[in-house]
């Protein structure tokens, strides 16, 4: 345990000087980005080693896996997002177990979490990269705001949104799906008069590069834990 500590700090303490790099050249204060710990896969020991780091957001991709690990450590040991794709049948166990959704990414889907008279925090995920293979809302801010609308119709509330950047390592395609998001982001705002704070934005591969265009939380696996082979 201890050597998954050390490692675990060592990759959360280059992770924040690159956050911290990046937020200076943007004129953000590296204290307005998190890091998530996505922890898909690992065994709770993972979790455990990212909260003793002062990492308070975990991230599991898996409602039935997370809501095993949350149950064994207890909800309060860490904020809980689920972060994978949300099927209609999930919702029950999701609501139960996690504090967070943040890949909600149909109407459906919101309007089951309001059956369920359960509130936990919501992100709406759109994809800004426009890759056929991935989940989300489309970015039209029209339809988001009419998205936005029922949720608070249903008293749902909605804290902003998540976008996975699009595959290849082309960082100006990168760039763009998450300043997409921000000016998304900051029309809806303006429009509907409500606060969307948290733009869930940049993985391993790819933080450095949300950071610089707004993200306020990274979803990092890989680069706190290493590859699963080792």
């Amino acid at each position: 345990m201890l050597e998954l500590l050390d490692k675990v700090k060592e990759n959360r303490d280059s992770a924040l000087s690159e956050i911290a790099e990046a937020a200076g050249r943007a004129g953000r204060q590296p204290e307005d980005v998190s890091i998530m710990a996505v922890t898909k896969t690992h065994p709770v020991e993972y979790i455990s080693a990212a909260v003793n780091c002062g990492i308070r957001h975990i991230g599991e991709n898996r409602i039935s896996e997370g809501g095993r690990k949350i149950r064994q450590l207890g909800s309060d040991y860490a904020i809980f997002h689920a972060i994978g794709v949300l099927h209609r049948k999930e919702v029950r166990q999701a609501v139960r177990d996690f504090h967070c959704l943040d890949a909600v990414h149909k109407i459906e889907i919101i309007e089951e979490i309001a059956r369920r008279k359960a509130s936990p925090q919501i992100l709406l995920e759109v994809n800004t990269s426009g890759e056929t293979a991935k989940k989300g809302f489309p970015p039209d801010v029209g339809l988001l705001e009419n998205i936005i609308g029922r949720a608070i119709e249903l008293e749902l509330p909605v804290k902003g949104f998540l976008t996975v950047g699009p595959l290849g390592g082309d960082s100006v395609l990168q760039r763009k799906a998450f300043a997409d998001l921000r000016v998304i982001r900051d029309s809806l705002e303006s429009r509907l008069k409500v606060s969307l704070p948290e733009l869930s934005m940049g993985m391993s591969d790819d933080f450095t590069l949300a950071v610089l265009e707004g993200s306020t939380m990274v979803r990092l696996g890989r680069r706190l834990f290493g590859s699963r082979g080792g």
